[in-house]
Formats: C-alpha cells, structure tokens, sequence
C-alpha cells in the first residue's frame, strides 16, 4: 500500500496525468477517482477518465495508467519503474 501511495505522490509532484479506465459501471469509477482527489490530494486536472471494454487488453502510455474492472479489482496498467524510482530520491534523507 505505501508504494501505491508513494507512486500517487510522486506523480502529483511531477505533474504527469494518472490515466484512470473503467470496464463498464462508472459510477465506482467516479468514486474511486473522487478518492484520488480528496485522499491523495490530486488534482482533478492530472486525472484523466475513459471507459474501455477489456482492462486486459490496455497498454499503458503514461506513467501511471489505472483500470478499474467490473468486479471492482484495481488493475496497474502501466507503472513507469525508472521514473518512480528516481523521482523518490526527492523522499530521500540527505
């Protein structure tokens, strides 16, 4: 759960969108993007929001693509490894 949060944080220092898809039902979708803005404190802007059919068949574009399935598992599209892990030597002690 701390590298989800951590991955949140730091894609909201470097201003890079979070691409949230959802398979079907949008209304927990919204809900779950709602929980992006008030608990992680993202800006609704760095949020973009698409429906898909298949969360399987995504392929990631940014640095961090979610996918929200119908059964309400959360699905890590894409993680841009190298940029979270240099980007939390911001995090670092000197």
């Amino acid at each position: 759960m701390k590298f989800v949060i951590s991955l949140f944080f730091t894609t909201t220092i470097f201003a890079n969108p979070i691409h949230l898809y959802h398979e079907g039902n949008s209304i927990e979708a919204n809900m779950f993007k709602d929980i992006l803005i008030t608990d992680y404190l993202i800006p609704e802007e760095l949020i973009t929001f698409r429906s898909t059919r298949d969360c399987e068949a995504l392929r990631g574009v940014g640095k961090l693509d979610l996918c929200l399935k119908n059964n309400g598992d959360l699905l890590m599209v894409s993680v841009d490894r190298e940029f979270i892990n240099e980007s939390l030597k911001v995090f670092q002690a000197p």
